[in-house]
């Protein structure tokens, strides 16, 4: 296998020992667990398989050189680049940064549900998971608002440097465990600007998480703001809580019952939130899955109505910090 190194305090170039199989693959880069040094066993590597353009190698010194102020707490963890990987012709093939929690995995055990179904029944394996975050008990709401607080401290402190817009929040893109503890992945594609005036565009986003202002803001060049995320972030603890995407399971009518609108990207651009402004255009199915939304508390409602009908009022990662604190203070 590939040696990688990095460049200890005094310049030198050092080896890592890395797992012989990676954490994780995707079609860019592998991410490997470091087993030596001891003091970076806490950290992973991700190695691009075509190495480092200059862009990307420019991206990263800046990420390293301006990090939030907080990336790692007992609640999250934000797995930023730390420092350079290099290969043994001393060429940048990636990076270093923290490692996820421990027994994490995607949001998707939570931001899906079925109907008279239970996390035990339809994730077996995941037995750490089983009877902790059931939509059926006041427990189990309370354990998903909590981890809800631990995503939204995680994701205020990337806000709070003014410089970076994560733009790809998805389920996918946000590891948990089973104790509520927190990871953000996938860093290295935010848009990164200063004075609004982009250094690095955002590398990737997702449609179903795109607010409606995104199709605009990419076509005129603009720069992506942290309403953006606001957006998505909101879409993602709509899932977390009611079990399913804001804009989906409904029936819409006239005059949107068109093939036009048959995913959801198109639904999010003409705001048709099923409990919005425009709800006089859609129909709830019968049983309606988003019946759990009427039981939240309202404050809850509100953030969610304002998230996804009015831009200008969309709740903060600040907001949804303090909201969330709030109720599971009471």
């Amino acid at each position: 296998m590939e040696r990688f190194y990095y460049r200890d305090s005094k310049g030198e170039y050092r080896h890592f020992i890395v797992s012989d199989k990676p954490l994780g693959k995707g079609g860019q880069a592998a991410v490997y667990d470091i087993l030596y040094p001891a003091r970076y066993t806490d950290c992973c590597l991700k190695v691009y398989h075509n190495g480092c353009k200059d862009t990307t190698r420019e991206r990263l010194q800046y990420m390293i050189d301006h990090p939030p102020q907080v990336t790692r707490s007992e609640a999250f963890r934000i797995c930023w680049p730390e420092g350079f990987v290099y290969n043994e012709q001393r060429e940048v093939v990636g990076f270093f940064m923290p490692k996820a929690f421990e027994k994490s995995r995607d949001l998707y055990i939570l931001c899906y549900y079925c109907k008279g179904k239970t996390i035990s029944s339809r994730f077996k394996e995941h037995t750490e998971w089983h009877d902790k975050f059931e939509r059926t008990e006041g427990s189990g709401i309370r354990n998903r608002l909590k981890m809800m607080a631990n995503i939204s401290q995680a994701f205020y402190q990337i806000h709070h440097t003014n410089q970076y817009v994560v733009l790809d929040i998805k389920p996918e893109n946000i590891l948990a465990t089973a104790t509520g503890k927190v990871s953000i992945v996938d860093t290295d594609s935010f848009q990164i600007a200063d004075n609004d005036q982009i250094l690095f565009p955002g590398a990737a986003a997702t449609a179903e998480y795109c607010a409606p202002e995104f199709e605009w803001q990419y076509s005129q060049k603009r720069p992506f703001t942290k309403s953006n995320d606001c957006f998505s972030l909101s879409v993602v603890f709509y899932q977390i809580l009611i079990g399913l995407h804001p804009y989906t399971g409904m029936q819409l009518l006239e005059p949107y019952n068109t093939d036009e609108f048959n995913n959801i990207a198109s639904c999010i651009n003409k705001h048709l939130f099923v409990y919005g402004s425009n709800k006089r255009y859609i129909k709830q199915l019968e049983p309606n899955p988003h019946l759990f939304f009427e039981r939240l508390p309202r404050q809850l409602q509100l953030m969610f109505i304002k998230a996804f009908d009015a831009p200008n009022y969309r709740p903060s990662m600040e907001d949804w910090c303090k909201e969330l604190f709030n109720i599971l203070k009471g």
